[in-house]
Parts: structure tokens; sequence; C-alpha cells
């Protein structure tokens, strides 16, 4: 018969009141029970799969946004032209111009590598970014320079020199691209398949 340290009987602990804690889950051996939070599947059994955006509209995005992001190039290359011509220092104006039109190219390329990744999130972005730009060449640019609407919107639309050609294919482009971006960031699919 087993003694306890002072020659009284031994008694198991669960026989004592005392509750025993299991030992934690040790990495690389099998799970039992139900999957914890964000932790691996149980061995056997899949993970379920997030939630991914629509494949083809995804892809349709991306593409629309890097035409959209071109576009941008041109437009800050054409100002960079002009910049160089003009005799002295080059306007504020164009040097706005330059330095939005390559930043919003740049911007605008990562959120369509996320949209391309099928991330709802990234979606997302693209729509909002397009329809900012949409609202800041229609709303923001006559607002900032006092230009009035009309002639914001003639000399977008007249194709009749470089920056207003990319300007309004940027405009046309970032339309569809966030049509495109909402209807694969709503439209979820849950395969795995790229």
């Amino acid at each position: 018969m087993a003694t306890n340290h002072e020659g009284g009987p031994f008694v198991p602990p669960n026989a004592r009141g005392v509750r025993m804690q299991p030992n934690p889950p040790q990495p690389g051996f099998p799970q039992h029970g139900p999957p914890t939070p964000g932790g691996p599947a149980p061995w056997g059994r899949t993970a379920p799969a997030k939630p991914r955006a629509n494949a083809p509209a995804a892809k349709v995005a991306g593409i629309l946004a890097v035409l959209a992001a071109v576009m941008l190039v041109w437009f800050a290359l054409y100002n960079v032209i002009v910049a160089t011509e003009s005799d002295g220092r080059p306007s504020g104006i164009t040097v706005q111009n330059m330095v939005s039109g390559v930043v919003s190219a740049v911007v605008l390329v990562i959120a369509a590598a996320f949209t391309f990744a099928r991330r709802i999130p990234g979606a997302w972005t693209l729509f909002g970014l397009c329809a900012f730009y949409v609202v800041a060449v229609f709303v923001g640019a006559p607002l900032v320079w006092g230009t009035p609407f009309g002639a914001q919107v003639k000399w977008l639309f007249s194709f009749d020199d470089g920056d207003s050609t990319a300007m309004a294919l940027t405009i046309i482009l970032a339309v569809l691209t966030a049509i495109a971006a909402a209807i694969a960031a709503s439209v979820k699919s849950n395969d795995t398949s790229s």
C-alpha cells in the first residue's frame, strides 16, 4: 500500500477535490476536440475556406486599374514635358500634376495587386480609390484651382492635348474599375483556387 509523506494512506489528487488541468497542446501533435479559434484545423479535416473576391470581376478590375495607372503616368509625363519646355520654374499646378500623377499610379497599382490576389479589402480599397479619383478630378480640382465646373468638364473631354486625353481616359477607366471592384468585393466566393 502506498503512503504519503506523513506516513498515511496515499489519496490521489482528484479524490481530494483538487482539479488537475490538462497539459496544453504541444506543436506537432494531433489536437483533440474542437479546433481553437484561429488555430490549425484538426487532423483529417481542412479549415473552412475564407471568402475571397469574385475571380472574373477581380481580374477585370485589376486590369482596368493597371490601365488607369498607365494613363496617370502618361498624365504625369506630359506635365514633365510641359515643365521642361517652360522658361524658368514650372508652375505650381504642373508640379502638382507630376507628383499626384505618379503617386496616384503607384497607389492604384498596389490596390490592383491586392485585387488580383482576390482579397476583399483590396477590392474595396480599389473601389474607394477610383471613386476618389473621379470626385477629385470633377470636384476637387475646380475647387482648389478656382476653375468653373463647365470649363473643367470641357477640358477633360475635349481630347485636344495629351494631358486632357490622359485624364479623360483615367476617369473613364476609374469609373469602370470602381464598378468591377465593387462587384468583385460584394460577390464573394469560397473557392480556394486563384
